[in-house]
């Protein structure tokens, strides 16, 4: 199988992430991290948290691929990483309040059962919930919607409720979390996935997490060198436009909660 090498979109999005996550560990004092799942959304699986690992101690990847240790190991965190693989979503095993951030990247919309993966994402942390999904305001997704239609191929990303902040927001409050902090990540000047490359790799009918990938951005990490354009795009996003503006353009929603005491 030939590698299928991240586009410059996904490296943008990485960037984004990144930054974000790092703030966060520096905002809440977040020592312990957990990603669960570890997977990939059309992408390299187990380095979403890459973002985390200059400021915390340690990163825990719940069913992760193992293969892309060696992308930790480049940028110097591979000690920090600790896997668990083989484990039920929804009854973990693990202890109750044991990680101080609990979270997961583009999961909420495939989750097939969201209100016990919530409960259990409360147990086992400390002290925050986080969800990042993608964002269905985006001017983009309707397209992205229309080109499956016209294709004929399945829609398989999920419910869409759970690409909508104000949704999730609601379902955490449900869960008795009290919502800190929303807001949006990768917000390029270009509209979100269209489609047309989620096409070709469904054509491709391979396991997205089976696919030997290729992460351009990871090499920019540990040098830290990051494209001019990259950065450019980047202080664009930053710009405090208000949130409903926000929303047309953002390809990611992030929503913070916190356990009660």
């Amino acid at each position: 199988m030939g590698k299928e090498v991240e586009v410059f979109g996904v490296n943008y999005e990485r960037f984004s992430v990144g930054k974000k996550l790092n703030k966060l560990a520096e905002k809440y004092k977040i020592k312990s991290v957990l990603e669960l799942p570890a997977h990939g959304s059309k992408a390299m699986p187990s380095i979403y948290s890459m973002g985390f690992a200059k400021a915390v101690q340690t990163i825990t990847l719940i069913n992760g691929n193992r293969k892309y240790m060696k992308e930790w190991e480049k940028i110097g965190a591979g000690e920090k990483v600790k896997w668990i693989d083989g484990i039920n979503i929804y009854n973990t095993g693990l202890l109750e309040n044991a990680f101080d951030f609990v979270w997961n990247f583009a999961f909420m919309p495939t989750c097939e059962q969201p209100d016990d993966f919530i409960e259990e994402m409360k147990r086992i942390s400390k002290k925050y919930v986080a969800i990042f999904s993608v964002n269905s305001g985006n001017v983009g997704f309707p397209i992205h919607r229309l080109v499956h239609k016209k294709t004929g191929i399945e829609w398989t990303h999920g419910d869409i409720q759970y690409m909508n902040r104000h949704f999730i927001k609601k379902k955490l409050r449900e869960h008795g979390l009290k919502v800190i902090e929303t807001g949006f990540v990768d917000c390029p000047v270009w509209p979100d996935s269209l489609g047309f490359r989620d096409v070709r790799l469904h054509r491709m009918n391979l396991d997205y997490n089976d696919m030997d990938w290729e992460a351009p951005y990871v090499d920019m990490l540990r040098k830290n060198k990051f494209p001019f354009w990259m950065k450019c795009v980047y202080v664009v996003e930053k710009l405090p436009f208000p949130k409903f503006i926000k929303t047309v353009y953002a390809h990611i929603n992030y929503t913070i909660a916190e356990k009660q005491e």
